[in-house]
């Protein structure tokens, strides 16, 4: 007679414990833990576990020593390779290395032969400088001919250690990128990004911000060879880029939806002006513009962006923009009203004891009543030193000041308004 084994919860309910692990944060030790449970806990934790391994999920462990020990179980086989498969998403950020514990010259090599379904991987250095991303890893994959297939999102974001002639091989290990991010790593070039973009035929996202040394030259091979997947292309903080690439951009990729301009101190009216009447506005969602200097942002380029870029979402733009020309505040806010589909807008450089009249009135008029959001950047204020965190200054209710946003955002019955945000601006 066979032996009885009674039904457990999980093979009752097969779905409960991946909905479970879904919901409620465990720490890596408690995955472990759980799927030595039964064979059910098993093949539901071990996905869980792999298919983006946490590596700043742990209460006993850096995100060095998993990155270590992961890289030394593929090298050493003892991680079996239907497991190494189930990798889908490696944030590497977190990791940092110290004097003492670093990562072997050939932990890219490592991890992309042993994770072939790997397509996300974020080499960050925005929270950790990311030293060990140089162009000495990457070397080793060119050494063995490596060609990745299904990398598609590669974060390189702030990595300083990079080399232009490295970064131009980016395309021959990595093929089918779709989103690229170089914001603020060194080595990039126009010749780098050309490369890339020629070779890349499937990018769809590409962030270029604070990259130094970009000029049109650079833009004028993203216009050419990304017209057909562009969706979003993130300039900010490029000082070099004018009116004629931005030009071409709009020209040649019509289906653009966030296109990320703010401080880029070259491009004037002219260039919205041709986005706007160009194809690529009955596509575009978001647009930022502050800090752009030489945009005035008079009311005939608001109009006209409100008439043609029928799906904008998102606008950004500096405080002095709004007033530049001197239009009268009631057309202005005309022209706010005839978007279609707006709902956040965000205004840098908000002075002191700024008019609040005209953002209450944009947050129950915007966007024919459906603006959802309005974030003010604001510098510092005079209050923040003289007062300190101990009293509360007495602040005009029509300027634009922390109590008196606090009081417009409360409820009032029956009147539909935008949600009104004050930050303070780093920047600024």
């Amino acid at each position: 007679m066979a032996h009885f084994r009674p039904p457990t919860i999980f093979s009752l309910f097969p779905d409960a414990l991946a909905v479970v692990i879904r919901h409620v944060k465990f720490t890596n030790e408690a995955l472990a833990v759980l799927a030595l449970v039964n064979r059910e806990c098993y093949q539901v934790v071990r996905p869980a576990l792999w298919t983006d391994p946490q590596l700043s999920n742990s209460h006993i462990y850096t995100p060095l020593q998993l990155t270590q020990a992961i890289l030394a179980s593929m090298k050493s086989r003892a991680l079996s390779p239907d497991t190494a498969a189930l990798i889908n998403c490696l944030d590497m950020s977190q990791v940092e290395e110290t004097l003492y514990s670093t990562l072997p010259e050939d932990w890219l090599l490592i991890l992309l032969t042993h994770a072939p379904k790997l397509h996300t991987l974020c080499l960050s250095g925005r929270k950790t400088s990311s030293p060990f991303v140089q162009s000495a890893a990457f070397r080793k994959l060119t050494n063995a001919n490596m060609v990745h297939q299904g990398m598609e999102n590669l974060d390189l974001s702030e990595c300083t250690d990079m080399r232009e002639p490295t970064l131009k091989l980016l395309a021959t290990f990595f093929p089918n990128l779709v989103s690229l991010n170089l914001a603020r790593t060194s080595g990039v070039t126009d010749t780098a990004v050309s490369l890339i973009v020629d070779r890349c035929q499937y990018l769809e996202s590409i962030n270029l911000s604070y990259c130094r040394q970009l000029t049109d030259l650079g833009l004028f091979s993203v216009a050419k060879f990304c017209r057909r997947n562009l969706r979003t292309l993130n300039l900010t903080g490029n000082l070099k880029i004018t009116d004629n690439s931005l030009v071409a951009v709009a020209k040649h990729c019509p289906q653009i939806q966030r296109l990320l301009l703010g401080e880029c101190s070259q491009i004037t009216d002219s260039a919205l002006e041709w986005i706007a009447r160009s194809s690529s506005s009955t596509s575009l969602k978001e647009l930022e513009l502050h800090r752009c200097e030489r945009v005035k942002f008079g009311l005939p380029l608001l109009e006209l962006l409100s008439n043609k870029c029928h799906i904008l979402e998102r606008l950004t733009l500096s405080y002095k923009q709004i007033n530049s020309q001197r239009d009268d505040l009631k057309l202005v806010m005309e022209a706010f009203r005839n978007f279609n589909a707006l709902c956040t807008v965000g205004v840098y450089e908000v002075p002191e004891h700024s008019p609040a009249l005209f953002f209450w009135d944009l947050a129950f008029q915007g966007s024919q009543g459906k603006l959802e959001t309005i974030n003010l950047y604001r510098g510092s204020f005079t209050t923040d030193y003289i007062l300190g965190n101990y009293a509360v200054a007495f602040e005009h209710e029509q300027n634009i000041s922390d109590q008196t946003v606090r009081k417009f955002n409360e409820p009032r019955h029956g009147m539909r308004k935008a949600k009104v945000h004050l930050f303070a601006d780093e920047n600024y």
